[in-house]
């Protein structure tokens, strides 16, 4: 016998899927704009400030499609310093991605985010 309409579509189980799905409606809102989600200046325009006078070399530990992180080959005195350098593919000058392993040159800028790389030349 079951319900109408199958799994969950009828009967007592349907109509609690119903109340429950009202109920985590109700209780979450509208969404939109709340939440972690995306802010409004992307991190690749926030406002930079150059910490490095002379270009850095390290080498390419992750390449993720329009961004990655490289390993500087000293470490940055910084207190942002986390080991790694941020990058993203608008900060790359002749090439449009990273290759991981391989050698870059770069100026280290430090921003709300952490710390990035800027004028990346990879070798």
């Amino acid at each position: 016998k079951g319900g109408k309409g199958g799994a969950f579509g009828g009967g007592k189980m349907g109509g609690m899927m119903k109340g429950m799905k009202g109920m985590m409606k109700g209780m979450m809102g509208d969404m939109k704009g709340k939440g972690k989600g995306k802010s409004k200046t992307p991190g690749h325009k926030l406002p930079r400030e150059r910490i490095t006078e002379a270009p850095v070399i390290g080498e390419v530990i992750e390449w993720k499609g329009k961004y990655g992180w490289v390993k500087p080959s000293e470490e940055i005195q910084h207190p942002s310093w986390k080991g790694k350098i941020f990058v993203s593919q608008t900060d790359l000058n002749g090439v449009t991605e990273l290759e991981v392993g391989k050698l870059v040159q770069f100026h280290v800028f430090s921003d709300a985010s952490g710390l990035g790389g800027e004028e990346v030349l990879q070798a």
